[in-house]
């Protein structure tokens, strides 16, 4: 999330027009820079997907600039990941839950989670900013706090396991559908008279080779030590944003949630440059540092942005458009301008 200023800049070389055979520029003083200021900026709105992306927001804060928000993380254990047929009594299931570090929030509080099994069917992929998924509270999993540890640990109730043994130990290959509606998952909500942070949960999605054992996973133990894990089959987060905040007057907000981001609308044309022959093209985003960094108190912190991504779209569902497409210009943050 940032709030930024924009301006496009032109570099042109002056006089000649370009020829076959003609010489490069070599002089730095045949380069005329013009500035065109952006005709608007149009502060826009749309409703993205909050499910199977890198991690899983969850926690509650309350955000002076960009409003209140409640997380609800939603995850679902795999059945296949392992070559697990059945979950001997003796053996000991715990959910581990590993959190990547990065905090939004007070960063000197604890956040406190309940965890419930999810009461009706949800998919990831389907999952967007603003949807609510009900959970059962009469089926409690467990409790945890988290402030600086990384890591949560909950033993699953013995309820579960056998429900979740008739699902993994089931050879007839027609059970997936059945477990999505009948075992939902988990959802880990937040205690949000007690929580001013948000954290992150890990799920080890991508290929760097990380150990199971240190990513989200379900697990179990045996009377001789040796673990067996079971990764996430689908996960996600049921986020809801309340958008009283302060209304920047000389910015506009940007959110990688697309609940805000700017559509902008420039205007120059061949008329007015000054020559046909640009040596480079700049649009600049200036982050409102000052309003910022005002904004939070002494302790409280934003997870950093570091690149801004402009797309090219058509009217219509922009959030889902720019979802599932790439950019067509990356800018990585330049910090001596504090802008992209």
């Amino acid at each position: 999330m940032s709030v930024v200023a924009l301006a496009l800049l032109l570099f042109a070389g002056c006089e000649e027009p370009g020829i076959v055979g003609g010489a490069f520029i070599d002089d730095e003083g045949n380069l005329v820079t013009n500035e065109f200021p952006v005709k608007e900026m149009t502060p826009t709105s749309s409703v993205s997907y909050s499910g199977r992306l890198d991690v899983v927001p969850m926690g509650h804060y309350s955000d002076p600039l960009f409003g209140e928000v409640t997380s609800v993380g939603l995850i679902r254990p795999d059945l296949n990941s392992i070559t697990l047929n059945r979950i001997d009594s003796t053996e000991q299931v715990a959910l581990k839950l590993v959190f990547n570090g990065t905090e939004y929030g007070d960063t000197l509080s604890t956040a406190f989670f309940d965890v419930y099994e999810v009461a009706e069917p949800w998919r990831g992929k389907q999952l967007r900013y603003g949807d609510q998924i009900s959970y059962d509270p009469t089926k409690k999993i467990g409790s945890f706090a988290i402030a600086q540890a990384d890591t949560a640990v909950l033993p699953m109730p013995e309820d579960w396991i056998f429900r979740y043994n008739g699902f993994i130990s089931d050879t007839t290959g027609g059970t997936d559908s059945s477990y999505v509606f009948d075992m939902p998952g988990f959802a880990i909500v937040p205690d949000v008279a007690r929580s001013q942070k948000m954290v992150f949960l890990d799920l080890g999605t991508d290929a760097s080779g990380t150990v199971e054992s240190e990513t989200t996973r379900l697990y179990s133990e045996d009377t001789t030590g040796t673990f067996q894990y079971q990764r996430m089959a689908d996960w996600g987060a049921a986020v809801q944003r309340d958008p009283s905040a302060i209304q920047p007057t000389t910015s506009y907000k940007a959110m990688n949630t697309f609940e805000a981001f700017q559509k902008i609308d420039y205007e120059f044309t061949r008329e007015s440059l000054v020559s046909q022959n640009l040596a480079r093209v700049e649009m600049i985003f200036y982050e409102d540092s000052q309003l910022l960094d005002g904004s939070l108190p002494g302790s409280h912190v934003r997870p950093a942005v570091t690149r801004a991504n402009i797309h090219i779209v058509d009217e219509g569902d922009v959030g889902e458009e720019v979802f599932a497409s790439s950019p067509v210009f990356t800018a990585v943050k330049d910090t001596s301008i504090n802008g992209f």
